[in-house]
C-alpha cells in the first residue's frame, strides 16, 4: 500500500516537472548571414534592371510725430536708424521677379556722400567757408524761395544748383566784397550741413501707402524701400512721380536689378512730391531649362527675347522649340468658349512674339543622347565613360588601376567581361576578353563592363591569441583550424589557465537597413576545442580563478571563495539565500567564456558553478504579480520534497 502511494506522489511529480519545463522557452537567436556576390549579383540584374545614365538709405519711418514736429528735428531723424516693418521675405514669393530686393534691413544716415548732381532746395543748410587772404565760416539756411541771404550782397538764389555750381555762383557773386577770391588768394568752399529731410507721399501697390519722411538723397527705390517695399501686384517698370499733379518721369527698375544699371538721378526727389506704384498689367512666367524661372512683368514693347533675358538665359541643356501657352485678352475674346491657344516657337523666332497677360512659356529639356559605357568594380575609377570610339583598353586605362603595379596584382585581367545588348535575344550577350586582348575589343554604347578581383592575391589572414599560453602571438590562419589546434600551437595552456576561461573575439557581419554590410567584433560564448577560428579573430586565456562572483537580489551579493565546482543552489545559500521577491527562475549562469545558463527546475540543486563564473539573481520589480514560473517551480520542489519523505517513510516501515 505505502508503495502504490509513492508511486502515485511520484507519478505527479513527473506531470509538474513537464508543465514546468513546457513554461521555459529556448532562446535561439535570429542571425541572417546574407552573403554579397558583388559583381555576379550586379550582373544577373542587368537583363531586367538597366542603369540610366540620364540625367538668386532709407527711412521707412512710421512717423510717430507730426510733420511740425519732424521738421524742428531734421537732424535727430536723418541721423536714427529705422527697421522697416517690411514685407517679410517668407510671405513673397520668389518666383515673383524683383519684389525680394525690397526685403532686409537697411540703415540709412545723413553723412552718405552728397551726389554730384544733388541739387540745393529749400530747406537745405549750407556752410560757407573762406580761408587765405580772408578767413570766414558762416551757416546759411536755403529759404522757400531758394535764396540765402548774404551780408553786404544781398540774396543768393542757389535752387536747382549742384554744389560745385553753388561754388561758382557765390565766387562770382562775393569777389566783389572780397577781391581776393578773384586773384585766388582767399579760397572759397561750401558744403552741406543739417540737410532737409522730404516729405514724400506714396500711393499704390506698396506695403505702406502714405506720407514719409524720407532722406533728402532718396530715389525712388530706396524711397520705395522705406515705404516697406513694393507688393507682388505692384508694378516695378512703371513707377511715377508725380509733381503737383503732374506726371515728371517714370522708372523702370529691372535695369536697376537684371543690368545693375543706376536709377535714374535725372529726376530729384522734391517735397511734397508723389511716387505711385500702379497695378501690374502684364506678367508672363516662364518655366523650365532657363536659369531664373519665375513670373516678370512685360512692358508692351516686350518680346520673349526680352523674357529669356530677364530670366537669366537658358541653360545647357534647353531645347530650340519653347512651347508658347498665350491667352486672349479679354477685350479681343469673342467668346469665353475660346481664351487660350498653344503653339510652338522656335529659338530664332524670339523677337517676333508680344505676349499678353497671363501667358506661361515653358522651355523643355533636349534629350540627353547616351553614348557611354560603364565599368564595375576592381578599377580606381568605376563610373561611366565615352563609348564611341573607343577600345576596352582605352577605358579600362581611363578607370584606372592597370598600370599600378601593385593595385594591378589585385585585378583578375584574364576574365574581363562585357555585357551588351541584343536585339535578337532576350538576355544580353557576354564576351570574356583578358586585358591582353584588350585592344582589339571595341566598345559599344552603353556595355556593361565588369573587372574581378583575385582574391587569393588579398587573403593573407592571420588569428592571434593572447593570455595564459606559452607563446602568445600573432600566427597564420588556415582553413579549418580549431580553438585547440590554436593553443596547441602556442604552446598550450600554462599552469594558471582553464579550458574553461577562454574568450574569442572575432568579427559578425550583418546586412543593415540600407542593405549595408556591418562589421562589428563580438565575443563568441561557450567555444569548444573543435571550434573553428577564423581571421583576425583574437584568443584570450583568461586566469584560472578561485571565486564565484555573485549578483542580485541575495543577501550578501559578491565573492564566494570555492576550490572546485559547487551547486548553484550552495552558492546562493553561501551568499545569504535568496531575498524576497526573487525571480528564482530567472537565475542564470554566466560562465567565464560568455556561456549563458539558466537555473534548473531543482531550483540550481543540479546545477553546477565553478570558479570564475558569475551568478545573476534577479529582483521581481512588481512583486504582486503572479510568475507562472515560479509558481511550477516551487511546486515542483515542494513534491521533490514530499516524494522523498514518503521514501525515507517506507523505508523505515520495511
Amino acid at each position: 500500500m505505502n508503495s502504490t502511494i509513492i508511486k502515485c506522489y511520484q507519478f505527479i511529480l513527473i506531470i509538474f516537472l513537464f508543465s514546468s519545463i513546457s513554461f521555459s522557452q529556448a532562446q535561439i537567436p535570429d542571425i541572417n548571414s546574407l552573403s554579397n556576390e558583388q559583381l555576379d549579383e550586379l550582373r544577373k540584374q542587368f537583363p531586367k534592371d538597366e542603369i540610366n545614365e540620364e540625367d538668386n538709405v532709407s527711412l521707412d519711418v512710421e512717423v510717430e510725430e507730426n510733420i511740425m514736429e519732424s521738421e524742428k528735428n531734421v537732424e535727430q531723424d536723418v541721423e536714427k536708424s529705422f527697421t522697416d516693418e517690411r514685407i517679410p521675405i517668407d510671405q513673397i514669393d520668389p518666383k515673383y521677379f524683383g519684389y525680394n530686393y525690397f526685403q532686409g534691413e537697411y540703415n540709412f544716415f545723413d553723412n552718405i556722400p552728397v551726389p554730384k548732381n544733388y541739387l540745393l532746395g529749400p530747406g537745405d543748410e549750407i556752410i560757407i567757408s573762406m580761408w587765405g587772404e580772408t578767413n570766414l565760416r558762416e551757416t546759411f539756411l536755403v529759404n522757400n524761395e531758394g535764396s540765402i541771404f548774404v551780408e553786404n550782397v544781398g540774396f543768393v538764389n542757389l535752387a536747382n544748383n549742384t554744389i560745385e555750381a553753388a561754388e561758382k555762383l557765390l565766387k562770382y557773386k562775393l569777389k566783389s566784397v572780397f577781391s581776393t577770391i578773384d586773384d585766388n588768394t582767399t579760397n572759397l568752399m561750401i558744403e552741406l550741413g543739417r540737410l532737409k529731410s522730404l516729405n514724400i507721399f506714396i500711393s499704390g501697390e506698396v506695403k505702406n501707402p502714405g506720407i514719409h519722411l524720407i532722406h533728402p538723397f532718396s530715389d525712388v527705390f530706396t524711397s520705395l524701400m522705406q515705404a516697406g517695399g513694393v507688393k507682388k501686384e505692384g508694378s516695378l517698370r512703371k513707377i511715377e512721380i508725380l509733381r503737383d499733379d503732374v506726371l515728371v518721369g517714370k522708372v523702370d527698375l529691372y535695369d536697376f536689378f537684371i543690368n545693375g544699371k543706376k536709377i535714374p538721378m535725372n529726376i530729384k526727389l522734391l517735397d511734397g512730391d508723389v511716387i505711385n506704384v500702379p497695378s501690374v498689367q502684364n506678367r508672363i512666367e516662364i518655366l523650365g531649362e532657363v536659369n531664373r524661372p519665375g513670373f516678370y512683368e512685360m512692358l508692351s514693347s516686350d518680346n520673349v527675347s526680352n523674357l529669356v533675358n530677364y530670366a537669366a538665359g537658358f541653360t545647357a541643356l534647353a531645347s530650340s522649340n519653347l512651347i508658347i501657352e498665350s491667352f486672349i485678352p479679354i477685350n479681343e475674346r469673342s467668346s469665353d468658349d475660346i481664351v487660350n491657344y498653344s503653339f510652338i516657337l522656335n529659338i530664332k523666332d524670339l523677337q517676333s512674339i508680344n505676349l499678353s497677360n497671363g501667358s506661361i512659356v515653358e522651355v523643355k529639356k533636349v534629350v540627353e543622347n547616351f553614348s557611354k559605357a560603364t565599368v564595375f568594380g576592381r578599377v580606381k575609377y568605376p563610373g561611366a565613360y565615352p563609348a564611341l570610339k573607343s577600345s576596352l583598353r582605352d577605358i579600362l586605362n581611363m578607370a584606372g588601376g592597370f598600370d599600378d603595379p601593385i593595385f594591378r596584382k589585385t585585378i583578375n585581367d584574364n576574365e574581363i567581361i562585357i555585357l551588351r545588348k541584343d536585339s535578337k535575344q532576350f538576355y544580353s550577350k557576354q564576351f570574356v576578353i583578358p586585358y591582353k586582348d584588350a585592344d582589339n575589343f571595341k566598345i559599344e554604347i552603353d556595355d556593361k563592363i565588369f573587372v574581378y578581383e583575385d582574391i587569393n592575391y588579398r587573403n593573407s589572414f592571420t588569428y592571434r591569441i593572447e593570455g595564459e599560453v606559452n607563446k602568445p602571438g600573432t600566427y597564420p590562419l588556415f582553413k579549418g583550424i580549431t580553438l585547440g589546434e590554436a593553443i596547441s600551437t602556442a604552446g598550450g595552456l600554462t599552469e594558471l589557465a582553464t579550458l574553461d576561461n577562454i574568450i574569442i573575439n572575432q568579427e559578425f557581419n550583418e546586412i543593415d537597413e540600407n542593405g549595408e554590410i556591418v562589421t562589428t567584433i563580438e565575443s563568441v560564448a561557450d567555444a569548444k576545442p573543435n571550434f573553428e577560428i577564423t581571421k583576425d579573430s583574437v584568443i584570450k586565456v583568461l586566469q584560472f580563478e578561485n571565486v564565484v562572483r555573485i549578483e542580485g537580489n541575495v543577501y550578501n551579493p559578491g565573492l564566494i571563495a570555492v576550490d572546485k565546482n559547487i551547486s548553484l543552489a550552495r552558492a546562493v545559500e553561501l551568499a545569504g539565500g535568496y531575498k524576497p521577491n526573487s525571480l528564482i527562475k530567472r537565475t542564470y549562469v554566466k560562465r567565464a567564456n560568455g556561456d549563458i545558463q539558466r537555473n534548473d527546475f531543482l531550483r540550481g540543486r543540479i546545477r553546477k558553478v565553478y570558479p570564475g563564473d558569475t551568478i545573476f539573481v534577479p529582483e521581481n520589480p512588481e512583486p504582486s504579480d503572479f510568475e507562472i514560473g515560479d509558481f511550477l517551480s516551487n511546486l515542483s520542489t515542494s513534491l521533490a520534497n514530499i516524494a522523498a519523505i514518503l521514501v525515507i517513510v517506507d523505508n523505515n516501515n520495511n
